[in-house]
């Protein structure tokens, strides 16, 4: 016989003794007086359904079982969707994070960051599952120290930007990450890389990289992030460019990036499939033989450096090395900033380090110029 609760109108179906705690899922049920159905007869009229499907989460236990249901009956009375937050919902993090993430005009949350923030412990519980009118600085702190500096930071800007939305809503009283205007959170401050490659490092990598050389060439003549050289398709190579659609940068703008003879021989040998024919449109130019995509080369990056015994390089220094190599080469600082698809000159200059051994050579130079030689 189903088993179920005597308040907050949450039931599972199932025999288990101590079914408060078992793993089977949530229900709501809960009855409203009578209404006529289809068929003329008269039923009862009310709400009854699986739990995690109607609000958009699995209840973490019997309390935050009832209070969703409660939230969910609401909005049922109201005719509205219930994953969809309003004030006096009663939320923990992870429900404020989706709602935020279903923002109009809005871009979700790397999930890969959604998951790290989620599952970190703090006081005792996942930060995920503390209602998020309770969650204080300390918290906030607590959950810092459990995370690198750089990882750290962009975390606490996803939950300082969520916090402010909710708040704006109406959802929550108040932010954590401020005491009245003050900002009571500061991000730490992160040291900009100035990793480039040394002498002789650029042909070690190409010598140890196998299947990813052509990713790694592709970084270094196109300044563009792995994740854009990953998800590039056919459909964005023309005869001069490849276009990178808004929905594929990190900026979230178009651009276009020019080119490079060495990058047409690369995109040459990748243009057929093993049997010689055209890859279709939709293909991914750096994914396997026949185009599907590639997610990740986490494991052969790691592995390449250790092959070459190259120490410190990330791939992301690649981008780095492309802008570095445009300044050194008399490219306009404009142009690379178009390139790099960075929003102002700023951001650009902190990517930049002109190359090294020839100072000597640029004082003279400046000295003849000036007439002093």
């Amino acid at each position: 016989m189903a088993r179920q609760s005597d308040s907050g109108h949450v039931r599972k179906i199932c025999d288990c003794v101590r079914w408060k705690e078992c793993r089977h899922a949530w229900y709501v049920s809960y009855r409203e007086g009578k209404e006529i159905g289809p068929d003329g007869k008269t039923r009862d009229r009310g709400l009854r359904a699986k739990l995690e499907p109607l609000v958009g989460r699995e209840p973490v236990d019997y309390a935050d079982a009832k209070a969703e249901a409660r939230r969910a009956i609401v909005a049922w009375k109201d005719g509205r969707d219930a994953r969809q937050l309003i004030p006096g919902d009663t939320v923990t993090l992870k429900t404020l994070l989706d709602d935020y993430d279903q923002r109009p005009n809005g871009t979700p949350a790397n999930k890969y960051q959604r998951a790290v923030i989620e599952a970190v412990i703090v006081n005792g519980r996942k930060f995920a599952e503390w209602p998020a009118v309770s969650i204080t600085r300390d918290m906030v702190e607590a959950f810092r120290l459990q995370r690198p500096k750089v990882g750290a930071n962009r975390d606490l800007a996803l939950l300082r930007a969520a916090f402010n939305w909710a708040v704006l809503r109406g959802l929550i009283p108040a932010t954590p990450f401020k005491v009245g205007t003050v900002a009571a959170i500061r991000l730490a401050r992160e040291e900009h890389r100035t990793r480039r490659l040394q002498a002789g490092e650029d042909e070690l990598l190409m010598l140890h990289a196998g299947v990813i050389k052509d990713v790694v060439v592709a970084a270094l003549e196109t300044g563009c992030r792995l994740g854009e050289l990953l998800s590039l398709q056919w459909l964005q190579v023309s005869g001069a460019e490849l276009f990178l659609p808004a929905g594929k940068t990190k900026a979230k703008k178009p651009r276009r990036v020019p080119l490079s003879s060495v990058l047409r021989g690369v995109l040459d040998r990748r243009r057929n499939d093993p049997a010689g024919e055209p890859l279709p449109a939709d293909a991914y130019v750096f994914g396997d033989a026949v185009g599907r995509q590639r997610k990740t080369i986490k494991t052969a990056w790691k592995l390449t450096c250790q092959r070459a015994k190259i120490t410190g390089l990330h791939f992301h220094d690649l981008r780095r090395e492309a802008a570095s190599r445009w300044m050194d080469a008399g490219r306009p600082i404009g142009t690379i900033q178009r390139w790099l698809g960075h929003y102002n000159i700023s951001q650009t200059s902190t990517y930049l380090g002109a190359s090294h051994g020839n100072d000597a050579e640029e004082m003279a130079a400046f000295e003849r110029a000036a007439g002093r030689l």
